[in-house]
């Protein structure tokens, strides 16, 4: 249930244990419930009978056995409808689907290098096959620190071999006895009277000798005009590059421990291994258990032991879990006792001192309120004060916005709340795709000590362009006058600058070049090229169908040219700016190469490697499930 308030150190019931979802499906032609709405806080949608509609094996939608008579939403059908790409008149996407499926077979052969050198790839080619050598015999070191070394390789077009051969040149040198990682991602499509022209994106991973060694790679291939059957008739190499980490250290950077580290905890083993879709059936969608599974952790030290703690939040009908660090890096599982085992939706959470008594508090966005936990001593937390929000919230983020010593909170609101007049599609969805205004609305809530909050969002100007769906939001002192300004990146459009003038925001975004109109996840600080001035990365959406289909002729056919830039814009990645005295912000993503970082749902500046300099991680993927078409 949604209260608008909770009374101060009103205390709660700890959840029931039961299970968390890591991964996740993205399917609802369907509802599993009968109910018309999706829980508290969102707007039920109108369901209308299928009348006249043949059954659903007819028109391609599966439906499970004995719902045939359910009743579905009219555009969810339509959309269906539309999914074969042969049948809505997307011939360059039957193409590019037929050739990604020989690039598919093509990588699972040489995914063992053992078995590429006694098999014959020339089964993929035309008699008409000319195509170059993959890996270039000129490798130019062009940077190198303590970590690694990596070459850039200059194409040579002049050198013809057959398929078979190129590949063996390129992948031979990786040890026969392991398996290397090969990724193979047609991300652009060109179609010729006689064939057709696809640019790959090539990554392959793997060890050499007493080396990790990674090859990135951009191909452009061309193809027999065919749907079926479509074979090549040549592959040339655009760029080359390979990162090579140097002394013996057959060892990747990064090892994953999250086995060792949770240990026996049951948490780890019976609720975060399993996937939504073993909970979709189990428990029911009242929770708010959500398909796409947008749910955060947050990191502090909760007991003072000076060892950062770990608080994971969960799906709606599976409890928040509070982990301690133990001195030798595992986690005990501290939920029961510390009662903050919320069984709601819940998405992010901050452990912060927020009443400024020298221990770490505990704030979770859930669902559409905003709850603070006292932190009482020792990681025993009481319910302080809980309030409603504007819209359902995704992320928090705090800050002393005011000066005054005590941390503020933004509130990051995604879905608007039930009975929301504005704009939007037949679903809810947001309108305009490339650059949507009907989404919920961010709050600002002013820290007055005593667990005194108030909402000061239009009081202070961040209800300027307040009508996006923001994703993430960080905090800097960008023009370093002393107060701490706020960047939204909002997904489905343009994001907000808010310059802080003394406590006062103005949205600067457009005046200094970071509106950045695309799919914003998240957004972070850093000083990449280490001038003193800050720089902002915002992670966005590579999407290789969004960068194939916006460049086609048919694709928005009679729409204006700035309308169709904007969807390119909106799946061309990440972005980077970097930040110049007194000027509006520099776009240098393309020129960094930092723009595929894939679906990227985070992203942070880190010096990884230890040399001074500021690298990027991104977190990206997608739904996952055991048929790769359910998305």
């Amino acid at each position: 249930m949604q209260n608008s308030e909770m009374g101060p150190k009103s205390k709660h019931l700890s959840g029931v244990a039961v299970q968390m979802p890591v991964l996740a499906t993205f399917f609802f032609l369907l509802s599993c419930s009968d109910k018309k709405s999706s829980g508290p806080g969102k707007e039920s949608v109108q369901i209308d009978s299928l009348d006249g509609v043949q059954s659903p094996t007819d028109q391609g939608m599966i439906v499970a056995p004995g719902l045939e008579d359910r009743k579905a939403i009219k555009p969810l059908e339509d959309a269906w409808r539309r999914i074969d790409p042969k049948k809505d008149g997307w011939d360059s996407e039957v193409l590019s689907d037929a050739a990604t499926k020989k690039l598919k077979e093509i990588a699972k052969i040489i995914r063992l290098s053992g078995k590429l050198k006694s098999s014959s790839l020339d089964q993929f080619t035309d008699s008409k096959y000319d195509g170059s050598s993959l890996r270039p015999k000129v490798l130019e070191e062009y940077f190198k620190n303590k970590e690694f070394a990596v070459f850039k390789g200059i194409p040579d077009s002049a050198d013809r071999v057959t398929l078979s051969a190129a590949m063996r040149g390129l992948v031979s040198f990786f040890d026969d006895s392991s398996e290397i990682e090969v990724e193979l991602k047609l991300y652009k499509i060109d179609s010729l009277e006689t064939h057709f022209n696809g640019r790959v994106l090539v990554h392959i991973s793997g060890p050499v000798k007493e080396q990790q060694v990674q090859i990135n790679s951009e191909w452009n291939t061309s193809w027999t005009l065919s749907e079926e059957d479509p074979k090549l008739l040549g592959i040339e190499v655009l760029s080359f590059e390979e990162v090579r980490r140097l002394g013996k250290k057959t060892e990747k950077l990064f090892t994953d421990v999250t086995a060792s580290v949770f240990g026996n905890e049951s948490a780890y083993h019976q609720q975060f291994l399993r996937s939504t879709d073993h909970w979709r059936s189990r428990i029911a969608r009242d929770f708010g258990l959500d398909v796409v599974a947008n749910h955060g952790m947050a990191l502090g030290d909760v007991n003072g032991d000076g060892l950062d703690d770990l608080y994971v939040c969960q799906q709606g009908g599976l409890p928040n879990r509070l982990f301690i660090r133990g001195p030798e890096g595992t986690l005990k599982d501290v939920t029961a006792e510390s009662n903050t085992g919320w069984i709601d939706y819940c998405a992010s959470a901050l452990i912060l001192d927020f009443d400024n008594d020298g221990d770490r508090d505990l704030a979770i966005s859930q669902d559409f309120k905003i709850l603070f936990m006292d932190n009482l001593g020792d990681a025993k937390f009481e319910l302080a004060l809980g309030l409603g929000t504007h819209a359902q919230t995704f992320s928090i983020t705090a800050a002393d916005y005011d000066n005054d010593g005590d941390l503020d909170l933004f509130l990051c609101g995604y879905n608007p709340p039930a009975g929301y007049e504005g704009e939007a599609g037949v679903m809810g969805e947001p309108m305009p795709y490339h650059d949507a205004r009907n989404g919920g609305k961010n709050k600002l809530l002013r820290n007055d000590g005593n667990w005194n909050f108030t909402e000061v969002t239009k009081e202070v100007g961040l209800d300027e362009n307040n009508d996006r769906f923001s994703f993430a939001a960080s905090w800097e002192d960008y023009d370093r006058d002393g107060d701490p300004d706020l960047y939204v990146a909002n997904d489905y459009g343009r994001n907000n600058l808010y310059q802080n003038n003394a406590g006062k925001f103005v949205d600067v975004s457009q005046e200094l070049g970071v509106q950045d109109m695309s799919a914003g996840m998240s957004v972070n600080w850093g000083d990449y090229n280490r001038d003193g001035i800050f720089d902002l990365y915002v992670s966005n959406m590579f999407s290789s169908a969004g960068n194939r289909i916006t460049y086609q002729r048919q694709f928005k056919s009679g729409a204006e040219s700035a309308q169709i830039e904007g969807f390119r814009r909106h799946a061309r990645g990440n972005s980077l700016f970097e930040g110049v005295s007194n000027n509006p912000f520099k776009d240098v993503s393309e020129t960094a190469n930092v723009t595929m970082g894939r679906w990227a749902w985070g992203s942070r500046f880190a010096d990884i490697d230890n040399d001074g300099w500021l690298d990027l991680l991104v977190a990206n993927g997608f739904i996952t499930a055991p048929d790769p078409g359910d998305l």
